[in-house]
């Protein structure tokens, strides 16, 4: 009996160490790598682990029965307040390991907050391995570079500086984890906040991994960034994030082009065991818009349909073209859409273009690249689903459905499309996402925008490797919104069953928008959505405005001074928000461009910001002059139109251009545009 139970112990032993030495440990540097492995999103995971997220959502919405459900006071709800040494200090999370932090989004009321100091707190130790002030921790990290640390959509307000921030370097941890903050001020008084007292008013985000017990990690050090130790590492993962068109050599290439008369369908087939690695389209109609949301791309994988999705929805650029690039997608200024998901297939895929429209659609290219992949029972299969709620009223608070699977797969990456018909912010809402039968969300958000990675309903367009806003022009204004997040190292794995739900929480409560979610996942052959494909809503004409904001202007070209956005100024702009060319003297250029779905003719009508600080200009359209010696001097802050009569705006691209004319004297340097219409 003895020897029976000494070889129990043994095998246990062995087993034990078999595992343990057959994973790598996790750490800093693995994660890293795993960072710009696209291929990795395409198989089940090596390690097993679910993503979760600590945040600061209001702890009042406990019960999806209550109004308190849609509780929008969601800054500085914490875990606890510690004592430390005579510090207090704030609990952001305080988790269990094994576990690795992979991405933190925080943002704060720039006039009054403290900017105090964020630490990390590693397998119960009692001094944190890493601390600094918080921007300089997510945002400003002098270490990992703006890749992995950014500042997201600023815009100035009263003279402050407000953004979303940004941090994606993994922090790994064994066996235990703590986040804290401490106010900069200890003798700040605290000020109110909706109902609420405090000193710091702190909007933050956590998404971590939390590992399967006996996974082995090695814990983030103190002072491995501040040593350099990193360095390299960083280097190498920041070149490729901002380089997603890097793909394998020797792969083979499958083409496609031509007309699709409406009702038709062209198709490409392809035979396995291959991976699509890159998938490059581009299209042209006399209505560019409809075509890109009613021409749909299908795909199917080992004769299984995983893709039904608006050709500009799927690529993240919504119903126009507007520009940016992920890590995973790109949409170039000529209306180029690449995408570099890989998806997989065992024996066969067929990609598919359907004309839902009544308009002819031309495809001018269709590339697919594909190179061998080895199918074993680990390889998921990618998916992509597109749902419209059409005209959806915004008087009641509710959640919206973005997306309901049952089965096994991961979630990386979702787009929003919507059009506002507003001059209020329609993002308050949180996200709500329910993984393996969860009924109560694991990840609960603090704004639609927070998700997204930027804040205070910013109108500014930015894109980065994992969040995009290539429009932004419905966030205050009527017009068209796209927000866009891509997940790597916070992708959600799940064993049964997903369902992610966003919060439509609109500040107007008299209007009616359309709201178009696209959600990207892997799963099994048996993985399956609860919705069905809607061709009724692909046919639903888009809905476009009539006024070009001046802060959704691209900027092409600038001779002097800066060009910022700057909102709040009044009620009175547009959209709160206006384009501020700044810092300028007599004889400074400033080139922007805006692209109009159609050609228009008639009276200009543009409008500027006038004020005690603001120059005169000259303003030319596609190259012509249209308004000369607008004086924007005045003693107070206003609007004032101008109009210029007989005016072509071209379908696609013009170019506004403004030449800084004669100054009054050296403290006026400002030129303001809030925006320009024709009728």
């Amino acid at each position: 009996m003895k020897n029976y139970y000494f070889l129990c112990t043994f095998f246990f032993l062995a087993s034990v160490f078999f595992v343990s030495c057959s994973q790598q440990q996790i750490n800093v540097g693995l994660l890293l790598d795993e960072m710009t492995n696209r291929d990795q999103l395409a198989q089940v995971s090596q390690y097993s682990f679910k993503t979760l997220q600590a945040s600061s959502y209001s702890r009042r919405s406990v019960d999806a029965a209550r109004e308190s459900w849609f509780d929008n006071v969601d800054a500085s709800w914490f875990v606890r307040t510690d004592t430390i040494e005579g510090r207090i200090e704030y609990v952001l999370m305080d988790v269990e390991g094994p576990g690795a932090i992979v991405r933190m989004w925080n943002a704060w009321h720039a006039q009054t907050f403290s900017m105090g100091t964020l630490r990390f707190y590693f397998d119960y130790s009692e001094i944190p391995q890493f601390e600094a002030r918080i921007d300089q921790v997510i945002s400003s990290n002098p270490y990992v570079g703006s890749t992995l640390s950014q500042v997201t959509a600023p815009f100035l307000e009263d003279g402050v500086w407000y953004s979303g921030h940004n941090l994606y370097f993994p922090f790994p941890y064994a066996k235990h984890c703590k986040v804290t903050y401490e106010v900069a001020d200890k003798n700040k008084k605290e000020s109110s906040f909706f109902d609420l007292k405090l000193k710091d008013i702190l909007y933050y985000q956590i998404n971590y991994r939390k590992y399967k017990k006996r996974t082995a990690v090695k814990t983030y050090q103190k002072g491995d960034l501040e040593s350099g130790r990193y360095t390299e590492a960083i280097k190498t993962v920041n070149g490729q994030l901002n380089d997603p068109g890097q793909i394998p050599v020797g792969l083979e290439f499958a083409n496609l082009e031509g007309v699709i008369k409406p009702g038709q369908v062209v198709s490409r087939l392809l035979d396995g065991a291959r991976a699509i690695k890159q998938l490059s389209i581009k299209i042209d109609a006399d209505n560019l818009e409809q075509a890109l949301r009613s021409t749909v791309i299908s795909m199917e994988f080992d004769g299984k349909q995983t893709v039904w999705v608006p050709l500009g929805d799927f690529f993240g650029t919504g119903y126009k073209v507007s520009p940016y690039q992920s890590r995973y997608s790109q949409v170039t200024k000529d209306g180029e859409m690449n995408m570099w998901f890989p998806m997989p297939f065992h024996k066969s895929a067929k990609v598919s273009l359907y004309n839902h429209g009544g308009q002819d659609v031309k495809v001018e290219h269709m590339e697919i690249k594909t190179s061998d992949w080895n199918w074993d029972d680990k390889s998921l299969y990618f998916h992509a689903n597109w749902r419209l709620y059409n005209d959806i009223a915004t008087n009641e608070k509710q959640d919206v459905n973005f997306i309901t699977i049952s089965g096994t797969g991961k979630h990386v990456g979702d787009a929003l499309t919507l059009y506002n018909n507003s001059y209020q912010w329609w993002g308050e809402g949180d996200e709500k996402i329910y993984v393996d039968g969860e009924t109560f969300p694991s990840h609960f958000g603090t704004g639609t925008e927070d998700y997204y990675g930027y804040a205070w309903c910013s109108v500014v367009k930015f894109f980065n490797p994992f969040l995009a806003q290539p429009c932004g022009e419905g966030n205050r204004s009527p017009g068209m919104t796209v927000n866009s997040r891509w997940r790597m190292l916070d992708v959600v794995p799940f064993n049964n069953s997903y369902r992610f739900d966003m919060e439509l929480w609109h500040w107007d409560t008299t209007i009616k928008m359309d709201y178009a979610p696209t959600v990207f996942w892997y799963g099994t052959y048996d993985s399956k959505v609860e919705y069905q494909n809607d061709v009724q809503k692909v046919q639903i004409p888009v809905k476009l405005s009539n006024r070009f904001e001046g802060e959704n202007f691209n900027v092409t070209g600038i001779n002097g001074g800066e060009v910022i956005t700057e909102a709040f100024l009044s009620y009175d702009w547009s959209a709160r928000n206006h384009l501020l060319w700044r810092e300028i003297k007599e004889g400074d250029k400033l080139e922007t461009t805006f692209s109009s779905p159609g050609e228009r003719k008639g009276t200009l009508q543009i409008v500027f910001t006038h004020g005690p600080e603001y120059a005169a200009t000259d303003v030319f359209l596609n190259g012509n002059l249209v308004l000369e010696n607008i004086d924007c001097f005045n003693n107070n802050l206003k609007l004032n139109e101008y109009t210029a009569n007989d005016v072509t705006i071209r379908k696609g691209e013009n170019k506004l251009v403004f030449v800084c004319k004669r100054t009054r004297d050296k403290n006026v340097d400002k030129l303001g545009f809030d925006y320009l219409t024709i009728e």
